[in-house]
């Protein structure tokens, strides 16, 4: 059961499970990178036993906990979530799949998380030499009339196909 099922009432500061129980505790404390969060824990006797335990946790004994952003961090969060189901936020993401394939392989064959030497000025040259090289690799490909790799399937994946 995902956070966007429950019903938060920032104003009294109560949570809502989709079941209808409303008690829960709640701590105001800093997360590892000291920011702000809401530790909310919904009361055991509420998801104790049964079907009610597996809708609201998988814990094995503990009731179900939450860490909540403040209201306005939470509430732009979820906003963004849904504005992620759009085709304008697809289009802009297909874009970013392109960056990422490429930066794969430019890791993965021109060894670009790797310096080879010290100082700014020799690591712009290695920088613009590798850059030289996968634009000569890719018109090589381009002349050949290799197409783009597919995204690879892993091996549990090719199972289910």
């Amino acid at each position: 059961m995902s956070l966007s099922q429950f019903h938060l009432d920032w104003e009294t500061q109560q949570v809502t499970c989709p079941r209808g129980n409303t008690r829960s505790s709640q701590s105001a404390r800093r997360d590892r990178w000291n920011n702000p969060v809401i530790s909310v824990t919904v009361a055991d006797q509420d998801c104790r036993y049964g079907e009610a335990r597996r809708q609201c946790t998988k814990a094995k004994t503990n009731p179900r906990r939450m860490t909540l952003k403040p209201q306005g961090a939470h509430q732009a969060r979820q906003a963004l979530r849904q504005h992620q189901h759009t085709a304008a936020w697809n289009a802009t993401y297909a874009k970013r799949a392109g960056v990422e394939g490429t930066l794969s392989q430019d890791v993965r064959t021109f060894g670009l998380r790797h310096c080879r030497d010290v100082g700014l000025a020799k690591t712009r040259l290695q920088h613009l030499a590798t850059a030289a090289a996968i634009n000569i690799a890719r018109l090589a490909a381009w002349l050949d009339g290799r197409p783009h790799s597919q995204t690879r399937t892993s091996r549990f994946a090719a199972l289910a196909a």
